[in-house]
């Protein structure tokens, strides 16, 4: 069956459409405070969804389901490793135990090689916050995380060399905390750690 079309009414769509189109093809300007005001948001859900508790007992051995809300995963989106749970372990001798079996390829990257990635630390219980991993020969207190503003927040940027790196937080240096968003690896004592793979030059860490 044929029907009419209306041209001007086709031209007006068409010109609505590219209205629309080049509104969406302009750059966003992120304003300077952007960071501070998501690292705050999600330090607020982080809350509200574990609020303080003891760590102690059988807790960090329980198995639970991390909910990755879409403020969090733009955080990690952006190059963000970011921690809202925590648990925890000995640390003692197991960081001897890691670092004796540590490559030492990393200290001799070049340069320019390297991706600086950036971790993110939330807990207002936090008095000191520490990042081991194989990067570092898991040595303690040698990449210490700093405020970043937002209450509870702390924030480090590491350059690290394309590849698979295992790392975890030192909290008030005895609290051995995993990412639970991220991949985890387990060494010969149980101790669990996380994974992040950085990619080729150009491209971001996952």
């Amino acid at each position: 069956m044929a029907e009419n079309y209306d041209e001007s009414a086709v031209d007006k769509n068409d010109a609505l459409v590219e209205r629309v189109a080049a509104r969406l093809r302009t750059p966003e300007h992120v304003h300077p405070s952007f960071e501070k005001r998501v690292m705050e948001k999600v330090l607020a859900e982080g809350t509200a969804l574990y609020p303080k508790r003891s760590l102690s007992g059988s807790w960090w051995r329980t198995e639970r389901v991390f909910r990755l809300t879409p403020l969090t995963g733009l955080a990690l989106a952006a190059g963000i490793a970011a921690v809202i749970a925590v648990s925890s372990v000995a640390v003692g001798a197991r960081i001897s135990a890691r670092s004796q079996g540590t490559s030492r390829a990393a200290a001799s990257v070049r340069a320019d090689t390297v991706q600086l990635v950036r971790f993110v630390f939330v807990d207002p219980r936090a008095e000191r916050v520490e990042l081991v991993g194989d990067f570092n020969e898991w040595a303690r207190g040698s990449t210490q995380l700093k405020r970043s503003g937002a209450p509870g927040v702390w924030a480090v940027s590491v350059p690290l060399s394309p590849g698979r790196h295992e790392y975890a937080f030192i909290i008030n240096g005895s609290r051995w905390v995993a990412d639970p968003l991220a991949v985890k690896s387990s060494d010969d004592f149980g101790t669990e750690s996380s994974v992040i793979r950085v990619g080729p030059a150009g491209n971001s860490a996952t």
